[in-house]
């Protein structure tokens, strides 16, 4: 039984929203999120950032644009839980991203802009999204198809992966803006989309359609790999918590010094690894990446040497779905190691490394209205917190979200902060069993089973299934006359039916089980003849 991705991850969100907290200042604090939401997207709206292709200054952002409306939080159907007024803005984004040249339509490779492809696209199909969407104004999408897109698109983005080769673009693992390269930040775009794509590839059900899953894995493995072997120690200064296991970060180029790390790249990092096979929050290089983090922690600004002050909100984006992705996939960090709900309890260091707001002592930000000091309060403290109380209190009265750096795309930073809020995934695949089947569609998400084998279609999968109390029919901890006679009555059925009757395993259920059982029996009268 497949489930739908998107639910499940909006759900989990929920869930992880709502972690430690009380009524009151909670709902206050989520009702203002969701406010700040809503004028977000309704400025996206009145800007035509979902029915063409706007110029934010340093690209376009309709990719990212599409992904805010699908994975607002309140609709965690994505495209099927749209109205009807929005659905149709949903499909034209899609159509631009299908018809346009700079997307779909390109020649060949750009990283960037492929990334938004396969993200957008592989979440609005995967929510119920018609494969050939309404065209925008401009564009044409008659016998265009979403779908041939994402294949498209993920082959060009396999085939200009770096191969290692210095003369063909150096560090293997990596892209470039339009082939092989060394380049992260384009690459964490690239590692995106496909990680969306073998989503979307792995809730379809069909065998013709897995043909890329291990194509997409082994890409990503790559990637994954590069990260950890490419991540460069950093001493001294902010670095001071950083224990045995030590402090390492990624800079926009795998090929700088060391001295070059960024906040951006560096949690790009975090989550990148997080994209390849059979890797969780334990993994050793994940942990240095996440003690980087934790000792720069800084939710106002993005403040090491190769983090451009303009990638502010950019930094924000890549930080809060590496944190989502861990806490999503629920496996606890091993002792002596760090997760998510580390960032922000460290001690302050002047206004570069910062430490947890608090809920009960913040008042609320001007854009969302009037509120005195512990309107939040009951709120848990921590990273989300943080960066939503920082967003909302940098959003204008028009619903933009202005970058307090200074804005170098601001379409796309307008997007970057929403999808922050949100708490986006943007369709990511995580496969902590490595068996080429993702986490949110996985059966069994902690065991290896490729064949995702159901056999009593409860949707937990059979190496998943808890051992089961043979005998015991009725579930009262007690084998009696009772589950005697129930076990009489199933004689001759398969063992699929009451799996607990069938105690000698043999696959059907029959008089033989019934004695077996009657010897279990604690109570009088459950002989057996």
């Amino acid at each position: 039984m497949k489930r739908n991705t998107l639910s499940i991850l909006c759900a989990s969100a929920l869930a992880t929203f709502a972690v430690g907290v009380q009524a009151g200042g909670f709902d206050n604090f989520k009702a203002d999120v969701n406010a700040a939401i809503d004028a977000g997207l309704n400025f996206s709206r009145s800007n035509g950032l979902f029915t063409s292709e706007v110029y934010g200054g340093y690209g376009y952002a309709t990719g990212l644009s599409l992904l805010t409306l699908l994975e607002k939080e309140s609709i965690p159907a994505g495209y099927n839980g749209l109205s009807a007024a929005d659905k149709l803005l949903a499909q034209n984004a899609a159509c631009i991203l299908i018809d346009s040249g700079n997307f779909g339509d390109r020649a060949g490779f750009y990283s960037y802009y492929d990334g938004q492809v396969l993200m957008a696209l592989s979440v609005y199909l995967t929510t119920g999204g018609p494969d050939q969407p309404a065209a925008s104004a401009g564009y044409s999408c008659a016998g265009r198809s979403a779908r041939a897109t994402i294949d498209k698109v993920v082959d060009r983005s396999i085939a200009a992966q770096s191969p290692g080769v210095p003369a063909l673009g150096g560090a293997p693992g990596y892209w470039g803006y339009s082939g092989a390269g060394t380049d992260s930040s384009t690459t964490q775009f690239t590692l995106a989309g496909l990680s969306a794509a073998k989503g979307f590839y792995s809730g379809l059900g069909e065998s013709v359609d897995k043909a890329r899953i291990p194509l997409i894995t082994s890409t990503l493995d790559k990637t994954s790999a590069a990260y950890a072997i490419n991540g460069r120690q950093n001493v001294g200064g902010l670095f001071d918590t950083c224990g045995a296991v030590g402090c390492f970060g990624h800079g926009y180029q795998s090929t700088y010094g060391s001295a070059n790390t960024s906040s951006q790249q560096t949690a790009s990092g975090t989550w990148g690894q997080l994209a390849g096979s059979g890797k969780d929050v334990n993994d050793a290089s994940i942990q240095k990446y996440l003690r980087w983090l934790q000792n720069t922690y800084n939710y106002n600004t993005n403040i090491r040497p190769d983090s451009w002050p303009e990638a502010y909100f950019y930094y924000l984006w890549s930080s809060s779905k590496a944190y989502n992705i861990i806490q999503h996939a629920g496996v606890s960090a091993a002792a002596g190691n760090i997760d998510p709900a580390a960032m922000g309890t460290l001690p302050a260091i002047g206004t570069s490394r910062l430490t947890n707001r608090d809920p009960a002592t913040d008042t609320r930000p001007a854009s969302r209205g009037a509120g005195a000091a512990g309107y939040y309060s009951g709120t848990s403290q921590g990273w989300y917190y943080d960066y939503a109380y920082r967003l909302m209190s940098l959003q204008n009265a028009a619903g933009r979200f202005l970058n307090s750096n200074g804005s170098w795309d601001m379409f796309a930073d307008q997007a970057y902060a929403i999808l922050v809020l949100q708490r986006s995934l943007g369709g990511a695949c995580v496969d902590t069993d490595a068996d080429g089947v993702c986490d949110s569609v996985d059966n069994c998400p902690a065991v290896p089973n490729p064949d995702q084998a159901d056999s009593n279609r409860n949707g937990i999968g059979d190496v998943c299934e808890p051992p089961v109390a043979k005998c015991d029919i009725d579930g009262d901890a007690d084998i009696d006359s009772i589950d005697i006679a129930r076990i009489m009555a199933l004689r001759n059925k398969p063992a699929s039916v009451e799996p607990k009757a069938d105690a000698d395993g043999n696959g059907t259920i029959n008089v033989n089980d019934a004695r077996a059982c009657a010897l279990k029996c604690t109570r009088p009268n459950c002989a057996t003849q």
